[in-house]
């Protein structure tokens, strides 16, 4: 009876050398509503229809496994609807306070502030309730992205769990189930705004900290409340956390203590977890490394990122797995199926060689990527299976 997929990619994360290489991807959500067909205000409001999504690239593409990004819609959002345009062409909701949610066909969704909407000074943001001050329609917006202020995993409403319950109940015997939280440092620019969120590092260091230490406890509750609904693993999205933002130093002060009590929760319920980071991060792979997570994921290779395979191979081995590497827009996008076959066969090389790797791309795949070149990964791992 050959292994289950679901095997193999436990097999890999537990750094062994399965008898297949196993292969699953994170994929742009514009990517998915471009190859399923589903609308984009359905996947935006709809758990069923956001689980169903993940589930039918996954058969697409034949993928070893399945990644949410975010949790499940909250049925009342539509209390604040006033009204949706599905035909334009940009599907519209609107809100009742005059912000709207642009579900593009090809996209994210976008949340588009009402007249007069301003955040306040990072400063003055609340360490015991970091949204009391904003509109509804931004905290639920906040909260549809994987932002709330949950702290203990039994705060997690029900409806957090819809793609969960659903994904896991169609193939989470067969098939790998990763969940996904935010990194505190995502949480905060996602909350304070981006230029505000990395002055606060030099203007505000203290107040930032605690800050951090609040978005920590809410990453921690949604890991935990994943692992205990049935994921085998979850993946701390820390895409802000590259050399293009911090330096080394920077990273061990703001990054590596509050995602470190991500990776011991997840361990302590005896799952898998892995950091995301893009771009160049080949000078902090050691330090990556410290927080106690099983695997690095997406490791940019030149010239999207910093990462040579051959060496974060040489460096990590038997201390962490790697999933990635594959350029999504040189290799995968601008590429025919043939190009992309022979940069996915030299990743593949190297990957695969002492197991302890899942073939993946690098970062997302791009919404126009063509699905013959994304159909190359799993085809290169069939035919090097024998």
């Amino acid at each position: 009876m050959p292994t289950s997929s679901k095997e193999l990619v436990r097999q890999a994360m537990s750094l062994e050398k399965p008898e297949r290489v196993p292969v699953m991807c994170q994929l742009a959500i514009g990517h998915t509503l471009l190859q399923t067909g589903i609308h984009p205000v359905d996947y935006f409001l709809s758990s069923e229809a956001y689980a169903d999504g993940l589930l039918k690239i996954r058969e697409i593409y034949n993928f070893d496994g399945v990644l949410m990004h975010k949790a499940g819609r909250d049925p009342k959002f539509m209390e604040l609807v006033v009204r949706i345009d599905r035909d334009q062409e940009t599907p519209s909701v609107y809100l009742k306070d005059g912000s709207r949610i642009d579900c593009t066909r090809d996209d994210d969704p976008y949340y588009r502030y009402p007249e007069g909407f301003e955040r306040p000074e990072v400063v003055t943001f609340d360490p015991d309730d970091p949204l009391g001050w904003a509109p509804e329609s931004f905290r639920r917006w906040c909260e549809h992205k994987g932002t709330a202020a949950y702290r203990t995993p039994e705060a997690i409403p029900e409806f957090w769990y819809g793609c969960v319950d659903r994904i896991v109940a169609a193939i989470g015997k067969t098939h790998s189930v990763h969940g996904e939280v935010r990194s505190p440092f995502d949480h905060l620019l996602n909350i304070v705004g981006m230029e505000p969120g990395l002055m606060a590092l030099l203007t505000d260091p203290d107040h930032t900290k605690r800050l951090l230490e609040t978005f920590a406890e809410m990453s921690v509750s949604w890991a935990v409340a994943q692992c205990r609904r049935g994921c085998d693993a979850i993946k701390i999205s820390s895409p802000f956390a590259g050399g293009g933002f911090l330096s080394p130093d920077q990273y061990r002060e703001w990054i590596l203590p509050y995602e470190a009590r991500i990776a011991a929760a997840v361990r302590g319920e005896g799952k898998f977890v892995y950091t995301h980071t893009c771009g160049a991060i080949g000078d902090r792979l050691d330090i990556m490394a410290e927080s106690g997570i099983h695997g690095i994921e997406t490791l940019d290779p030149p010239p999207l990122g910093t990462v040579n395979l051959g060496e974060a191979k040489r460096l990590l081995r038997d201390r962490l797995f790697i999933k990635g590497n594959v350029d999504p827009v040189n290799s995968l996008l601008r590429k025919d199926a043939k190009g992309a076959r022979e940069d996915i066969e030299r990743v593949f090389g190297i990957g695969s060689e002492g197991g302890q790797y899942i073939l993946s791309t690098a970062c997302s795949v791009a919404p126009p990527t063509k699905r013959e070149n994304v159909k190359q990964l799993t085809e290169c791992v069939y035919a090097h299976a024998g």
